[in-house]
């Protein structure tokens, strides 16, 4: 199975392709909540709650049923206000797992905590992942539940694996494939699970973005051992990833999108601008709908999220 990841990622490099497909649109940006007062700076999303840092590097959640959507599977009462994550602490930037355990990036260490629960949890404590890594950014991968990490100095990503952190490779590659000059020195990386077999049995595989500093965005391909620019000359502030589709916040702070490997524009995704990026995906199911003796989606939302200007939350539906 692995060799379907790795034809999905070398297919990245065959921008030749006659078709031009274009990313879904957003729809509207709706507030997240109306008394929402501004205290964002950081977002990341666990079904269908924000948990978010303020600016003194506090961490918030928010569980409101937005709409009608969700399964029910809700963590207890709704609120509508943000409500602190217990276990204390400050974070200069946040991910959340498949299992809504936070990780983060200590404020004043640069060390890596996870919640040793999630994070609607009383009385919880972090813990530090074993390595001695200092980071300046984290993004965990939903699935395999994979850390990786900007180095707080060197600006070189690692992925956290078996308690310790491995160094990616460097190298930049440009959209065709063709090795070109400097090394990586991310600003900001999204991890994403990929399923590579269907939902039968499912085998979860990691795609890796990074923004570099020149603000290129670029995707890991491990059997090159290098970073490959995504087509379109793009430059970025954010990036966030689901399955083929790319969307980011570009230097003009709008919303772009691209779905690969055939896409080579960065098509307007949306009105409006924004700071930072979430994905989030909410399946419906349905009791008499099942395969193979298992219940099935019967539909999907999936949604973007991001901070307003005015430091508030707000959500567009994925329109696919």
């Amino acid at each position: 199975m692995k060799a379907k990841i790795a034809v999905f990622l070398l297919l990245l490099i065959s921008f030749t392709a006659i078709s031009q497909a274009s990313a879904p649109q957003l729809g509207k940006w709706q507030l997240l909540f109306d008394n929402d007062d501004g205290r964002a700076v950081a977002i990341d999303v666990y079904r269908e709650t924000p948990v978010i840092l303020d600016k003194e590097g506090h961490i918030y959640f928010l569980n409101k049923e937005i709409g009608k959507e969700s399964t029910g599977n809700w963590f207890g009462e709704v609120y509508e206000n943000w409500q602190k994550v217990s276990g204390g602490g400050e974070a200069m930037d946040i991910s959340i797992d498949s299992d809504g355990v936070p990780w983060v990036v200590g404020l004043k260490s640069n060390k890596i905590y996870h919640l040793d629960g999630d994070f609607t949890g009383q009385n919880r404590g972090w813990i530090e992942y074993p390595g001695n890594g200092k980071a300046k950014r984290i993004s965990v991968s939903r699935e395999n539940r994979t850390p990786y990490m900007i180095g707080a100095i060197s600006g070189r990503i690692f992925k956290g694996k078996n308690n310790v952190w491995i160094a990616l490779d460097e190298k930049l590659l440009d959209s065709s494939g063709k090795e070109i000059a400097g090394t990586l020195n991310a600003l900001d990386l999204y991890a994403m699970s990929y399923n590579a077999a269907g939902n039968n049995k499912p085998e979860w595989y990691d795609l890796v973005f990074a923004i570099n500093q020149d603000k290129r965005v670029y995707l890991y391909v491990p059997e090159k051992r290098a970073w490959l620019e995504l087509p379109g000359d793009a430059r970025a502030s954010a990036v966030v990833a689901s399955g083929k589709l790319v969307y980011i916040i570009g230097e003009d702070n709008k919303f772009y999108g691209l779905e690969l490997p055939d896409g080579k524009i960065w098509d307007i995704a949306g009105a409006g601008t924004g700071k930072d990026l979430a994905f989030s995906q909410v399946n419906i199911f349905q009791p008499f709908i099942r395969q193979n003796g298992k219940s099935i989606p019967s539909s999907t939302y999936r949604y973007i999220w991001t901070i307003g200007d005015k430091g508030r939350v707000y959500r567009a539906f994925v329109a696919y």
